[in-house]
Order: structure tokens, then sequence, then C-alpha cells
């Protein structure tokens, strides 16, 4: 992989992990997301004045499918959290998403990973899945908890993620990637809000505007940017790569926990982290 494609990759992760800290604090998780999507759609607003809306009708295809993508991954991310642990959804949602984006760039991208991309790919999904884990007592809590409806939302957001992250990569051969990031975020919104309504989140909207307005501020500033940088990074690199290494933000996230939420970070974190990294060097060498 080249130094500037891992160099961007590196610094959405750690944009991805700073606003995801600001999303853990928050009070209402799905009203927090809703905010900072609805933040970003504003501030944004003004790129879509110095561009034409003439695009292939693949790209407007690719911008509406992520759209329900990205719309249901925020559905399903906030239904698992009300349901579940943070040390049980996160590992299942995040971890397993890099295996739904290989299998499906190889099936419909016809991307071809080397031995040592692939072995790179399976230490980051091994290290996100260690990362959250309390204790080697809890090894198993994410798999004995598949029965229940929590991880059952954490695997459909896995599955969201690894879709639009599939679409995203056919998306930006048509579209710019600022322009596509943000008209799927546009699209993303449209789709949220009928959720958050009929939620009954009205009053929760509120309270968390008047109790985070500066972390929804923040948020909705860094989550197009960061992924303006992971876009551009995937026209430069296999998705099963990009998508791989942008997980090194879950290591960063757990850093940020430890130094500003007073988090713990035990042996087992930092032995996932060393997994982690490992395998970012591997696809780093394998690309």
């Amino acid at each position: 992989m080249l130094s500037q494609t891992l160099a961007l990759l590196i610094l959405a992760a750690f944009l991805h992990a700073f606003y995801h800290a600001l999303y853990k604090k928050s009070l209402d998780k799905g009203a927090f997301a809703w905010w900072f999507i609805l933040v970003a759609s504003v501030i944004y607003l003004p790129v879509l004045a110095s561009t034409s809306l003439r695009f292939p009708r693949e790209g407007w295809l690719c911008i509406f499918a992520s759209g329900v993508a990205e719309a249901a991954y925020y559905i399903a991310t906030s239904e698992a959290y009300e349901r579940g642990d943070l040390s049980v959804i996160y590992p299942l949602a995040r971890g397993i998403a890099p295996l739904f984006i290989t299998l499906w760039a190889i099936l419909f991208l016809e991307e071809r990973p080397t031995n040592v991309g692939l072995a790179g790919i399976f230490l980051i999904v091994l290290g996100i899945y260690l990362l959250n884990i309390r204790s080697c007592a809890h090894l198993l809590d994410p798999l004995r908890s598949l029965k229940g409806s929590s991880s059952r939302f954490a695997l459909l957001a896995s599955l969201c993620i690894s879709v639009y992250s599939v679409l995203d990569k056919v998306g930006v051969r048509y579209v710019p990637p600022l322009i596509y990031i943000y008209l799927v975020l546009v699209v993303a919104l449209a789709l949220f809000t009928p959720y958050i309504l009929l939620t009954g989140r009205g009053a929760e909207i509120m309270v968390e505007w008047r109790a985070n307005r500066a972390s929804i501020l923040v948020a909705g500033i860094l989550i197009l940017f960061a992924y303006l940088l992971v876009l551009t990074a995937m026209r430069m690199a296999y998705v099963s790569y990009v998508a791989s290494v942008r997980e090194v933000s879950i290591v960063f996230s757990a850093l940020l926990g430890y130094f500003l939420l007073k988090e713990r970070y035990g042996p087992i974190r930092v032995f996932a982290s060393i997994l982690i990294f490992l395998g970012v060097f591997l696809i780093g060498r394998a690309a």
C-alpha cells in the first residue's frame, strides 16, 4: 500500500476515533447520531454550489443505496446499544465487517488480496474482537450472545458497514468523493429521521443538543472529512485493505477512552492493539 494511502487512512482512523469518543459520551446514541449527521449536512452544504449534479446513473444508484445502508447502520447500532453492552456489541459490529467486505470485494469487485494481505486482515479482525473483551473469562461472551437481539442488531450493523463500503468503492468512480459522501449523508439523514421520530426521541433530541452541542458540532465537522479521506484512499487501493486498515481507529478509540474517559487499558487491549498494528503493517507490505 502506498505510504500516502496509509497516511490518509491513519489520519481518518484518528479522526473517526475522536468523534466516536464524543459519541460514546452522549446521553442518547440515536439522537446524537441524528444531530451530527444534520450538522454535517448543513455545514458542508456549500460544496453543492461548486459542482454540477449531472452524474451517471450508476453514481446516483450508489449514492442512494449507500445512504440506505448508512441509515440502516445507525438504526441497527442504536438498537444494539439500547439492548446490550458495548463490550459485546462493538467486537461483533466492527470486527466482522472487514470479513464481509473482503468477501463482497472478491465476489463482486474481482479483488484478489494476496496471502500476506489476507493474513493482515485476519490479524486486524482478531485484534478488533479482542480489544473490547473485559478479560479472558469473557473471551466468548460476544459469540455466546448471538441468540440475543442486541447481537443480531450488531451483526446487522456489521453487514451494513460492509455493504456501504463496497458501494462507496464503486460510487467514487462516478462521483467526486466530497460530493458523493455529502449526498450519501443527506440520504441517510432523510431515512434516519423518521426512525428517530417514530421511536419517540423528540424530547431526547433537544436534551442531547443542550447537553452536548459542542461535541455534536465537532462530530458533524469530522464525520464527513474523515470519510472523505477513506474514499480518497479507496481510489488507490483495494476496498478490502482500506476497510481493514481504517479499523485502526478502534485502537485510537480505546486509547482516547483511557486518556479522556479514564477507561481501563489492560493486557488484553495491549495484545489486541499489537495484533491490529501488525495487521496494518502486513497490509502495507502486501498492497
